[in-house]
C-alpha cells in the first residue's frame, strides 16, 4: 500500500511548477504568445465547417484529468462545435474508470483513450503485446465485440509510462540509468529506494513492475500522489528518488529529469484514439472521418508542444487546443 503525500498545497505546487518552467529566464514560447482565446477564433472559418455538417447533433465530450487528456478533449469539443454540434464539456473527469463508465452509460459520448489502457484495464487482459499497432488493433476489435465501444484511430502519436529520476541526482540513485539496474539498487541501497506514483499507475502497474524487475521497494517508501506532484518531487528527490512519468510530458526536460532507460521495452507505447459508443458512430458516421482527421494531425512532437504550452507556459487547455486547431486550418 502506497502512502498518500498531502503536504504540498495547491499554491505550493503552482509556485513550484512556475519556478521550474521559468527558472531559466526564457520567455514563453512563440506558440504560446500567439495562442488565441475562445473569443478570438472563428469556429466556422476553417476546413471543419467546410467539410463536415453535424448540425442538430448534441454530444457530451469527456476526458481524464491530466493535461494531455484535457487538451485532447478540448480539441474535440471545439472541432465538434465547428462542425455544428451542440457540445457539453465534461473534460477533466477523475481517472480512467470514471470517464470510461460515463461513456458506457451515456453520460459522456466521446473522449480520447489509449490502447494499453483499453487492453489491460477495460478488457482485463494479462497478455503483454509489445507491438503498438497490434495492441491497438486487438483492443479496438475486442472492445467493439465485447462492449460496443468503437475506437476511431489510431492517432499519429501514443503515450507510455516511464520511470524518471533527477538528472543530477546525487549518490547511488544518480547512477541508475536502466530499469534493469533497479533490482541491485533496491537491495544495496534500500533507504534510497523511494518511489512516487499516481493512483492509476499504482493500481495498474506497480506490483507487476516490481515483479518483472525483481525490485521490491519497501511499502513505507512508496508515495501515492497526483501525477503533477510526481515531477515536482522527483526533481528535488524528496520524498522520492524515482517516479512514474509520461514520456510525452514537456516537464521532463524543463525540470531536469532523466528517463531511466527501459531496455526491455516493459512499458509499451499506447496509441491514442477517440472512443465512442458504436451506436453513436453509426448514427453519426461523419464522426469517424472527423476523428481520423484530428488524429492524423497530432503527432508526438505536436502533443509534447501542446502539453508544454499548458504545463510550462501557463496557458489554459482551451488556448492550447484552439492554437492547434487554428494552426492546422481546422478553424479560422
Amino acid at each position: 500500500m502506497a502512502r498518500t503525500w498531502l503536504s504540498m498545497t495547491a499554491a505550493g505546487l503552482t509556485a513550484a511548477l512556475l519556478t521550474s518552467a521559468c527558472g531559466t529566464g526564457e520567455p514563453a514560447s512563440t506558440a504560446s504568445a500567439d495562442a488565441p482565446s475562445p473569443g478570438e477564433v472563428d469556429l466556422s472559418g476553417g476546413s471543419i465547417a467546410e467539410d463536415h455538417d453535424l448540425s442538430g447533433v448534441a454530444l457530451t465530450v469527456g476526458s481524464k484529468d491530466f493535461t494531455e487528456s484535457v487538451i485532447l478533449g478540448k480539441i474535440t469539443d471545439y472541432a465538434l462545435q465547428a462542425a455544428g454540434v451542440e457540445t457539453t464539456d465534461q473534460t477533466g473527469l477523475m481517472g480512467s474508470n470514471i470517464v470510461r463508465t460515463s461513456l458506457e452509460n451515456g453520460d459522456v459520448d466521446i473522449y480520447w483513450d489509449y490502447a494499453g489502457t483499453g487492453w489491460t484495464q477495460y478488457l482485463q487482459n494479462d497478455e503483454m503485446i509489445r507491438d503498438d499497432l497490434e495492441q491497438y488493433e486487438r483492443t479496438a476489435e475486442d472492445d467493439l465485440d465485447q462492449n460496443g465501444i468503437e475506437w476511431i484511430g489510431p492517432a499519429a502519436f501514443g503515450n507510455q509510462y516511464g520511470v524518471a529520476r533527477a538528472a543530477d541526482a546525487p549518490g547511488p540513485a544518480g547512477e541508475v540509468d536502466s530499469l534493469d539496474e533497479l533490482s541491485d539498487f533496491v537491495r544495496e541501497h534500500p533507504d534510497e529506494a523511494t518511489f512516487c506514483g499516481d493512483a492509476e499507475f499504482m493500481d495498474r502497474e506497480w506490483e507487476a513492475f516490481q515483479d518483472y524487475y525483481d525490485a521490491p521497494f519497501n511499502a513505507a517508501d512508496v508515495y501515492q500522489m497526483s501525477l503533477a506532484l510526481n515531477y515536482v518531487n522527483v526533481a528535488k528527490a524528496d520524498p522520492c528518488n524515482f517516479a512514474e512519468i509520461f514520456t510525452t510530458d514537456a516537464r521532463l526536460e524543463s525540470m531536469g529529469l532523466q528517463v531511466v532507460e527501459d531496455t526491455d521495452t516493459y512499458f509499451t507505447t499506447q496509441l491514442a484514439a477517440i472512443t465512442v459508443r458504436h451506436e453513436t458512430a453509426e448514427e453519426h458516421p461523419e464522426l469517424r472521418e472527423l476523428g481520423l482527421e484530428l488524429g492524423e494531425a497530432i503527432d508526438e512532437e505536436t502533443i509534447i508542444a501542446l502539453n508544454g504550452m499548458v504545463d510550462l507556459d501557463g496557458l489554459s487547455e482551451d488556448e492550447a487546443a484552439l492554437y492547434f486547431l487554428q494552426q492546422e486550418g481546422f478553424i479560422g
